[in-house]
């Protein structure tokens, strides 16, 4: 391996380290979280996942230098444990700015905290397969990319549907028609054709399938109840 690059992964490896203990630090010191939950369960997830569950021993990386995958799992769990630490910092202060912005209970954000979790673990897992075999995959056809892009840009907008829900407090430019429409027209529909035309190869793109269908439905029930709050028939409501 050429110097220059062994000093690129050094760099790397040692700012990487330092960006965490540096979060940690400003953590318990300023009593809250300095990374945003969507960085943490993505960073967290890929250090675990390929730490553990994919380890590096088979990539081209690890052959150029003596132990490289060996090197390269400690690196990945030493920064996991870091994030890890981050995590706890979430859990001890973090609650407070979400109930200050979206207003949601301490159930609800620790119930997407641990969605979040789970979405992350699973885009790293299934992905580092996917991109395996990416090209066998796509079959050399432009638009079973732009179905993967497209899953992938519904799961953030569902995702942003509820975010700008407990934002807004209110349901001001949402309706139930809104809700359950988007539901259909995604997951219950694209989605359900996409997994059975691939059934033994759709766990990468199924993922935001799945997310795609658990926040839609999620959406569907709390403007359901807002309206019914606000003495509003939610089925006649367009």
């Amino acid at each position: 391996m050429e110097t220059h690059t062994i000093i690129a992964y050094h760099l790397a490896t040692y700012t990487w380290a330092l960006t965490y203990i540096g979060i940690i630090y400003r953590g318990f010191k300023d009593q809250t979280y300095g990374m945003p939950i969507v960085a943490l369960t993505l960073n967290l997830s890929w250090e675990i996942v390929f730490a553990l569950f994919i380890p590096p021993y088979g990539s081209a990386d690890a052959g150029l230098i003596p132990y490289g995958g060996l090197k390269a799992q400690m690196i990945f769990l030493i920064w996991a444990t870091l994030d890890l630490v981050i995590l706890y910092t979430f859990f001890k202060y973090g609650y407070k700015h979400f109930a200050k912005v979206y207003n949601i209970t301490r159930a609800q954000w620790i119930g997407f905290t641990v969605a979040m979790l789970i979405f992350s673990f699973f885009i790293m897992y299934t992905g580092g397969l996917f991109f395996w075999e990416f090209e066998e995959y796509f079959r050399n056809d432009q638009i079973e990319g732009a179905k993967l892009i497209a899953f992938v840009q519904n799961a953030l907008m569902s995702i942003s549907f509820i975010a700008m829900f407990y934002m807004r407090g209110s349901t001001d430019g949402q309706s139930f028609t809104i809700a359950w429409a988007k539901w259909i027209g995604t997951s219950m529909t694209g989605g359900v054709i996409y997994i059975l035309s691939r059934p033994d190869e759709w766990y990468f793109v199924g993922t935001f399938i799945a997310a795609v269908f658990v926040a839609d439905v999620y959406y569907m029930v709390i403007v359901y109840r807002a309206l019914r709050r606000q003495g509003i028939n939610p089925w006649t409501r367009l």
